[in-house]
């Protein structure tokens, strides 16, 4: 059972690691069968578009050389017209399939490397998650595979294109005119030699940037996880800055690295624009000298930019497709990247056959057997732990961890060999037996379905009390699930069965995981791993569930028990039904969002620099138009010299404006979605803890950076394409219109049909689609959490394959409904390239007819056939913008809640409550500790008694408080006055209202009606550590962000954490994955202890998951270090009660004193 795996399907180099695939596609075609298809169909699909654009110049050349060369009417070029017509129905059905193809195989590729990526890390175990961050890996396998979109709806057709269409056009003008040839050939290779120097150089960039997204987004994540506390200690309006900071530092990588990138599509456009002014010269002058005719020259002029705009439109989609192909790249390292040494696999067997843990995998139960424990060592971050480990835990009796081969004091290896025997931990050495078998591979199915787990930090993956406990039985016989009510009666946990598993209280959540346990006996589990099961039960539910552990042991389980606290007592009653928490329900909007909050001036100015852009784009056009048809009649060169000199300028002047307008639209996005976070964060603290507890399971996350980013990327592509096709197409009617008026009327009401048909076609064909993609992709994102975040408690009883199918045919729903957008996305380009198509022909016919009436000159009939043609681009992205308006609403609309002010009848949730810390931080919190203030209704009354409050008194009269969502009050009515330096235990059953005390003195949960008044600053040390995947320094200093590391390092060592002066910067993973459950119980002490002149320290719980002597010689040390302070302990243990000065007793919402000696329960 020593050494480490290598996945299945890696393919390591000769160091261990990954050899990465490169090159401009990346790693995709070799990852994604659909990937390979699209390549296949985009291929095919761009030589038809080749041979399609070839038809439509030839005709439109020729029709236009005959109009000015010979003065034929409409009639005369009929046939050419025809043709035309046919390329340019040709082109929308090629362009709709092109789109469509590419659109279906991002929808594929995300389902296939989505797969990819969750399938290993679910085998490398729940250890590698928690040091990933469940959040990182939620926010690459979601939001980072979903920039694949802009790689295959712009970067793969692009690059496709880049690769077919200018081998064949340039074949085509080779044989046309060899001098414009040699220039292209000249020229073109120019364009992809820029973009590698540039890509180059700003790759390392790049790289960072990408760097920046995933640490903004897992610290933010670990920001709404750590709102509670943050909240506590008066940190969360102090970090608004933080995310302010975390929000600008990430704008300013970004813009950074965009200056440089850009660069790359600057020279493109140089490039092009510049290549195809020299083209357009050159021929002018060859006609003038009567070397070329003008079909000929038109032709030319017409594919010349069609060598350049591919390669153009790859370079541009190429900064589009950098994220996805970021996060290929993560995913595949993540495949590929060898295990760590200790860190177990989770590959489950296939059933019903033996495996290697020599365990049945059939459905019957086995017999009961001991298990043996010989040599287990496993390297931990300060040595090793357990070390040398040897035990035998027999059938029909409870083993307890204590005592057995050096296990002791917490981080000594209890949790550890848990770890080992349910396979999410490969020690260094070491055997395990259980009856004559050896058991090598701990991490396969069988061998799991055999063990029953009661971590010390219980997951869920959402639903009802009653669902999960069917989700334990998921590999156990059938009829084992009948058996919930009488495993729930056990447990003491019968009235849960229908209540939501968020809404638990901690003590709650334990006797949840018991009752999961004991189902599982129930089925042919015989092995029970039982990890501090009472740690936050009062005494009568401890005895409860105590006596049911010991049921199990009678009836032949093998029973390894860690605990460090004493021996069952006397079983006694049930504890009372109540329950503290409700269901906390997301808060709705109070009114309509309005799209012009997303409307900044920096938006605007990047908008008009782009109408600038493609203005100079349509005078390049026109120009060059005028120039070969004024050449072709042979006039003295000097007459066109300026006209020369307009075509470079106008090539310039586009190239450097859309740089800028580039620059200046991403600029302005980055600093509105930093804008929206800091408002965010705001209306989250505003709204308080209790209020957005529902929201910690991922949407609070999803809503400070999945729908802020959102927001950030559809506001310039939702508002900035209607203000270009307003100004742009407005400049190209009034040019139309000055020459021949009849083709300003036809090109504005094509411009119209098409600004007007693109949208509405899209909107048809996308609307069920759009709504239901945007939903599955925050359906899959919720899911992806939970399933990562549970993925200990899934693997261990064998749920994690059928969580992870669930999680497919979701995955399969959002691929099918997105697919069935893509067509929406295809069909309205094609309505667009057929509108402006008809334009082109149809101004090509007036002008013909104009000529020939004598009514226009003939030099400008090129000039009203190409600008249709320039003008496309201007309604171009009108179909997309339409589409993604819908997204965009609902983005916003989620965030508004939170970006207004709570009403006052929803509960004053940022005051009321005493502060945690921070005085100023809340409208009605605590005058500087001199006054109580009264709370009646969420709004704010005069002080009770109109008497000052002491520093360090505590004075409860009167309160009511509920949790969101509950039928019943958790407070009724509460009154209570503590003394300033009181030792105060706080007792009573679970569930009764202990821990909703301390809520409301520390300011998490709002007051109701009635009195609550803290003197002076509040530190808090809660049940659940609440630990954020950073280093231990960072998870102190959120309580003091002063703290130096000599203060850090004293802190440390009076909560019983002496040598770890030295680990400052060990990383803790998410939720202290990487601590046992007595250091992160300890780390949570210590950062309470280190609030600076904190008057009132509450403690709930705070010797839980500790053994006896480090317990007392904590409590002796927070005796010393908590001297002249008020201290209020929830407890359940006898030690804690003795040392108390005063004992309240909580009991259905009501506090009443009991005398110190009395007992706990």
């Amino acid at each position: 059972m020593t050494g480490r795996s290598t996945e299945p399907g890696s393919n390591p180099g000769a160091d261990g690691s990954a050899v990465l695939a490169g090159g401009p596609l990346g790693a995709l075609p070799r990852l994604s069968p659909s990937t390979r298809r699209a390549l296949y169909l985009s291929g095919a699909l761009a030589v038809l578009s080749a041979f399609a654009l070839i038809t439509q110049a030839w005709a439109l050349a020729d029709a236009l050389a005959r109009v000015v060369m010979r003065g034929f009417d409409t009639a005369a070029i009929g046939d050419r017209l025809a043709v035309l017509c046919g390329a340019v129905l040709a082109r929308g059905v090629l362009g709709w399939a092109t789109a469509s193809v590419s659109a279906r195989a991002a929808a594929g590729a995300k389902e296939e490397l989505r797969a990819l990526l969750l399938d290993s890390a679910l085998r490398r175990g729940p250890e590698w998650i928690g040091r990933y961050g469940a959040a990182e890996l939620t926010t690459l396998a979601t939001k980072g595979l979903d920039a694949l979109d802009a790689y295959f709806t712009r970067y793969l057709p692009a690059l496709v294109t880049a690769a077919v269409v200018p081998a064949i056009v340039g074949f085509r003008i080779l044989l046309a005119d060899w001098t414009s040839a040699a220039i292209i050939l000249v020229t073109v290779p120019l364009i992809p030699l820029f973009a590698w120097l540039v890509g180059r150089y700003t790759e390392s960039r790049t790289n960072r940037a990408a760097e920046s997204l995933r640490r903004m987004s897992g610290q933010l994540s670990e920001l709404v996880r750590a709102l509670p506390v943050l909240t506590a200690f008066g940190r969360a309006g102090a970090q608004r800055e933080a995310v302010r900071r975390l929000s600008e530092r990430y704008r300013r990588d970004s813009v950074s690295t965009l200056r440089i990138a850009f660069l790359s599509a600057l020279v493109l456009e140089l490039c092009s624009s510049l290549s195809v002014a020299l083209v357009a010269v050159s021929i002018g002058m060859r006609l003038v000298s009567g070397d070329l005719d003008l079909a000929t020259g038109l032709l030319v002029l017409v594919l010349a930019p069609e060598c350049y705009l591919p390669l153009r439109n790859a370079g541009a989609a190429h900064h589009a497709s950098e994220d996805g192909l970021e996060a290929v790249r993560r995913v595949e390292e993540v495949r590929f990247e060898p295990p760590d040494a200790g860190q177990g696999t989770s590959s489950p067997a296939p059933s019903g056959i033996p495996n290697a843990a020599g365990v049945p995998s059939a459905a019957g139960v086995p017999s009961a057997a001991p298990l043996r424990v010989s040599g287990l060592r496993v390297a931990r971050r300060q040595g090793h732990a357990p070390d040398g480990l040897d035990f035998t835990a027999p059938p029909g009796r409870v083993t307890r961890m204590e005592g057995l081969g050096g296990i002791g004091p917490s981080g000594s290896g209890k949790s550890t060999t848990f770890g080992v025997l349910l396979g999410f931990t490969a020690p260094e050495s070491g055997t395990l037996r259980y009856g004559a078998t050896e058991i090598d591979r701990p991490d396969s199915a069988s061998w799991r379905a055999t063990i029953a787990w009661i971590p010390q930090r219980p997951a869920f993956s959402g639903g009802t009390v009653t669902d999960e406990l069917l989700l334990a039985g998921s590999d156990q016989p059938e009829g084992t699930a009948e058996r919930i009510d009488e495993v729930l009666r056990a447990a003491a946990a019968e009235h849960l069965a229908g209540r939501p598993v968020d809404s638990l209280s901690t003590g709650e959540r334990q006797r949840v995981a018991v009752a999961r346990a004991l189902l599982r006996l129930r089925g042919r589990a015989r092995v029970l791993l039982a990890d501090e099961p009472t740690a936050h039960l009062d005494a009568a539910t401890a005895a409860h569930v105590s006596a049911a552990i010991e049921d199990a042991a009678e009836s032949g389980a093998v029973v390894l028990l860690a605990s460090h606290r004493p021996g069952p007592a006397e079983p006694r009653e049930s504890p009372p039904d109540e329950h503290e928490h409700g269901t906390a329900s997301s808060p709705a909007a109070s009114g309509p969002a309005r799209i012009r909050e997303l409307v900044t001036a920096r938006g605007v100015g990047g908008a008009a620099l782009g109408v600038l852009s493609l203005l100079s784009g349509i005078a390049l056009t026109a120009t060059s138009a005028w120039l070969i048809a004024r050449a072709a009649q042979q006039p003295p060169v000097l007459t066109l010299s300026v006209a020369a000199v307009g075509v470079r300028t106008f090539a310039l002047s586009r190239a450097v404006l859309r740089y800028l307008e580039r620059l200046a639209t991403h600029d302005a996005a980055f600093r509105l979605a930093g804008s929206l976070r800091e408002r965010l964060w705001g209306g989250l603290v505003r709204w308080g803890p209790a209020r957005t507890a529902a929201l910690v399971r991922g949407d609070g996350a999803a809503r400070l950076v999945d729908d802020t980013d959102n927001v950030r990327d559809l506001v310039p592509r939702v508002l900035g394409p209607p203000l270009t096709a307003v100004g742009v197409g407005g400049g190209a009617v009034v040019v139309q219109a000055l020459v021949l008026p009849e083709a300003g009327l036809l090109l504005a009401v094509a411009l119209l049909l098409a600004g007007v048909l693109g949208p509405l076609v899209a909107l048809a064909v996308q609307r069920r689609a759009a709504a239901a993609v945007a939903s599955g992709r925050r359906e899959v994102a919720i899911r992806v959490l939970g399933l990562l975040d549970s993925a200990a408690e899934l693997l261990s009883f064998g749920a994690a394959e059928g969580r992870r199918a669930e999680l497919a045919r979701a995955d399969a729903e959002l691929a099918r409904k997105a697919r069935r957008a893509a067509s929406g996305e295809g069909a309205a380009g094609a309505v667009v390239t057929l509108v402006m198509g008809a334009a082109v022909v149809g101004c090509t016919a007036l002008a013909a007819r104009a000529v020939a009436a004598g009514d226009l000159a003939p030099v400008l009939a090129p000039l009203l056939a190409l600008v249709p043609m320039a003008a496309t681009e201007a309604v171009a992205e009108l179909p997309t913008a339409a589409q993604q308006w819908l997204p965009l609403r609902r983005a916003q609309q989620r965030l508004s809640p939170f970006l207004s002010e709570p009403d006052q009848a929803e509960g004053a949730l940022s005051g009321g409550a005493p502060s945690g810390g921070a005085l100023s931080e809340r409208d009605g919190g605590i005058d500087g500790g001199k006054r109580p203030v009264g709370v009646s209704g969420g709004s704010e009354t005069e002080p009770a008694r109109g008497q000052p409050v002491a520093p360090g008194e505590v004075l409860l009269e009167g309160v009511r408080a509920s949790w969101p969502g509950a039928d019943e009050p958790a407070l009724a009515g509460l009154t209570l006055r503590i003394p300033p330096g009181s030792q105060v235990a706080v007792v009573g059953d679970s569930g009764g209202g202990k821990s909703t005390t301390l809520a409301v003195l520390a300011g998490l949960l709002p007051v109701a009606s009635g009195t609550c008044a803290v003197g002076g600053r509040v530190a808090w040390c809660p049940q659940d550590p609440q630990l954020v995947s950073t280093t231990i320094r960072e998870n102190l200093r959120l309580a003091d962000p002063t703290a130096d590391d000599r203060r850090l390092a004293a802190t440390l060592r009076s909560a019983g954490l002496s040598g770890w002066e030295d680990s400052l910067d060990t990383v803790v993973g998410t939720g202290g994955t990487e601590l046992s459950g007595g250091e992160a119980r300890r780390l949570a002490l210590a950062r309470a202890l280190l609030v600076p002149d904190a008057e009132v320290l509450l403690l709930d719980e705070p010797t839980a998951h500790l053994d006896e002597p480090t317990a007392l010689e904590l409590l002796d040390t927070l005796e010393r270090e908590s001297r002249g302070r008020t201290v209020v302990r929830v407890t359940h243990h006898e030690r804690e009660v003795h040392r108390a000065d005063l004992v309240v007793r909580v009991r259905r919402g009501h506090a009443e004193l009991v005398h110190r000696s009395a007992d706990p329960a």
